[in-house]
């Protein structure tokens, strides 16, 4: 019983050898040490490209395409003309409010257009009485002030209306109608509800212009340009890379932004996804799994397979995830070491 519990650290010690291995260019294994030590190799695979790297990320809505319907001045909702998830076209009515400031707003506007017409008459009037020499300038100029102030007044009115809500007016109510094309989101008033002013009572979302938030970690954020295409994965939607976030969330990671063109609708908002980004490289570089990658003083190390052994090689990573990494510094065919790998590590720095 002992000699078979101890056979394993006895293999390991009689690999690891008096002499630490890290000295050797090539670390000697025997086929029966490869297998008690589970190691396993594949080949290096060549790209004639950049490879595209996936990463997880989270399907949101531009700014740019939602829409917060609001009234400027109090009400009391009298009927929803949509729901959430309903599809409406530009300028479709949303919802309905009772808005006693309406009418003032109104029979203010009206009377200011009023006022401005009688100014306007009375100072075309003075232009023509003036060049016949029936009045005097000052009387002219006084009709022209008259009318200039006539106009101001109007124009105010006017915009003050206008900023109780943008919509189809009639009396009192005001029905707040869609500024494009889109899908209600949320819905925040019910029938019977009194809303202040400034109160969000809708949100529009133009589902058309989606975005894609990636979280990468700083050394993979390092691997990523501002242009560069991104695709997801399983799906034909798609964009480009817009903005690499400067500062780290609460995660500690780099957040990138890419537009999304989603040209089969299928994606929503919050959804998860696998976003994959193409590479930048021209040349041809190696694609190697992850764990292939071994670190010794800040330099990436792969062990490929040689007829004595195991060898130690640097690397230069290009870019990686979580799975795969593209290097450049070794030769089309040569075979890493996948699993293993920290026994192999062990015997070179002679840990």
């Amino acid at each position: 019983m002992a000699t078979g519990f101890f056979a394993a650290p006895i293999l390991v010690v009689a690999l690891l050898g008096a002499t630490p291995a890290f000295a050797a260019d090539v670390l000697p294994l025997t086929a029966a040490q490869k297998k008690n030590l589970g190691i396993a190799t594949v080949a290096a695979a060549t790209q004639s490209a950049s490879p595209a790297l996936t990463y997880t990320a989270r399907v949101t809505l531009p700014p740019a395409s939602v829409r917060v319907i609001a009234a400027a001045g109090a009400g009391l909702v009298t009927q929803l003309h949509v729901q959430p998830g309903d599809s409406v076209k530009r300028g479709a009515p949303l919802l309905t409010l009772s808005m006693p400031e309406l009418a003032d707003a109104q029979n203010t506007l009206t009377q200011a257009r009023l006022r401005a017409q009688l100014a306007a008459d009375n100072a075309a009037r003075d232009e023509k009485l003036f060049s016949e020499g029936l009045i005097a300038e000052s009387r002219l100029r006084a009709a022209r002030a008259e009318a200039q102030s006539a106009r101001a007044a109007q124009a105010a009115a006017q915009t003050a209306l206008s900023l109780l809500g943008a919509g189809k007016v009639s009396g009192s109510t005001l029905t707040l109608t869609a500024p494009i094309a889109g899908v209600v989101t949320e819905s925040a008033a019910e029938p019977g509800q009194r809303v202040d002013a400034g109160v969000a009572l809708a949100k529009l979302a133009d589902l058309s212009k989606l975005a894609l938030e990636i979280p990468l970690s700083t050394a993979q954020a390092r691997q990523v340009a501002i242009g560069q295409t991104v695709s997801v994965v399983d799906s034909s939607a798609g964009g480009r890379i817009v903005a690499l976030l400067p500062q780290l969330n609460a995660a500690q990671s780099v957040l990138a932004r890419a537009s999304l063109t989603d040209p089969q609708k299928l994606l929503r908002p919050g959804q998860s996804v696998q976003a994959a980004i193409a590479g930048t490289q021209a040349a041809q570089s190696l694609s190697v799994p992850a764990a292939a990658l071994v670190w010794q003083n800040a330099q990436p190390h792969v062990f490929i397979e040689t007829a004595q052994g195991f060898k130690p090689t640097p690397v230069r990573l290009l870019r990686q995830n979580a799975s795969q990494a593209e290097v450049g510094g070794l030769a089309a065919g040569s075979r890493v070491a996948v699993k293993g790998v920290a026994a192999l590590k062990a015997q070179w720095l002679g840990e």
